[in-house]
């Protein structure tokens, strides 16, 4: 895989909406913290466009985007928010620009398409948060819930592989496995299934997340997933955060319970509550990129392999 290079100072960074609408009071508080963190701004056209429920029509969020693909000087694209859009710029996009000039792509939820359309093409990109965590700013020193990821994708962005350390979950299998990283939201990896995205290399570590998903749609796209023969070649499962739900006890079963189910009869190392997701808490990680994951009484360890 190949990774893009670390930031400088001074560096070029673009903020665009591939997808969902946007308040822009959020995309000018994104803008000042990475201005903050020493790097230059620049809007896309359409980054606060109202169109429906998108940014923009497609062609005003394909233009953004493929711009800063294109874009020699621009060293990492901020995706402002998810919510739904992004499917329909995926055939449209050319990647001919970025694999000359690779840089980094950080977003999550409805941006797993496009992480997945980078990890097809052999790149590293980050999942992580967008505008709305963006635009907490900077605290140094202060390492909080709200804070903690915003650190790490700053080092991240900056060259630095801080290894990740969560606590124990009850439910937690232990184990140890090495492999790529890839995943993201559930729903998204689900609606790629059958098409030339659907691409979970055999022995990856595999992350879920997803928000407002009743407890039978999760039982069935895990069970989809173990159908197809995607569960039985991981290498490892990391459970992150399943959001703005309610348990449903007609299932006798808790989302947690039923995910762990699906992956029963196999004997890969398993980790849950991975804060992950649309919470507060959601630390980026390195989609695509290889790390040695551990699970033991101390609780989940995950280190980025880098040689």
């Amino acid at each position: 895989m190949i990774v893009p290079k670390p930031l400088q100072p001074n560096d070029l960074v673009r903020l665009v909406s591939p997808a969902g609408v946007i308040d822009p009071l959020l995309v000018e508080g994104a803008a000042a913290t990475l201005r903050q963190w020493g790097w230059r701004v620049q809007i896309g056209r359409s980054a606060t466009a109202i169109h429906g429920r998108y940014a923009g029509d497609v062609e005003a969020r394909r233009h953004d985007l493929q711009e800063a693909l294109d874009d020699p000087d621009c060293k990492a694209i901020f995706c402002t928010r998810g919510g739904y859009g992004s499917i329909h710029l995926v055939d449209m996009l050319s990647l001919d620009g970025f694999k000359q000039w690779p840089k980094w792509l950080i977003g999550f939820s409805d941006i797993t398409l496009l992480h997945s359309l980078l990890q097809h093409n052999g790149y590293v990109s980050i999942h992580g948060g967008m505008a709305k965590r963006l635009a907490q700013g900077d605290a140094p020193g202060l390492f909080t819930p709200n804070q903690e990821p915003l650190l790490l994708l700053r080092q991240l962005l900056s060259g630095q592989r801080p290894p990740l350390i969560f606590p124990g979950h009850s439910m937690n299998r232990q184990g140890k496995a090495t492999g790529p990283l890839r995943g993201g939201n559930l729903s998204i990896l689900l609606s790629l299934r059958g098409t030339y995205l659907d691409e979970i290399p055999a022995s990856s570590l595999l992350f879920i997340e997803d928000v407002g998903e009743k407890p039978y749609a999760i039982d069935r796209m895990m069970h989809n997933l173990k159908m197809g023969g995607v569960l039985e070649r991981l290498g490892g499962l990391l459970v992150g955060q399943f959001s703005d739900f309610e348990e449903d006890p007609l299932m006798h079963k808790t989302v947690y319970e039923l995910i762990a189910d699906a992956v029963a009869a196999y004997d890969y190392p398993v980790c849950f509550d991975l804060p992950v997701g649309h919470t507060e808490r959601n630390v980026p990680l390195l989609s695509g990129q290889p790390v040695e994951l551990t699970i033991n009484d101390a609780g989940t360890h995950l280190l980025y392999i880098t040689d």
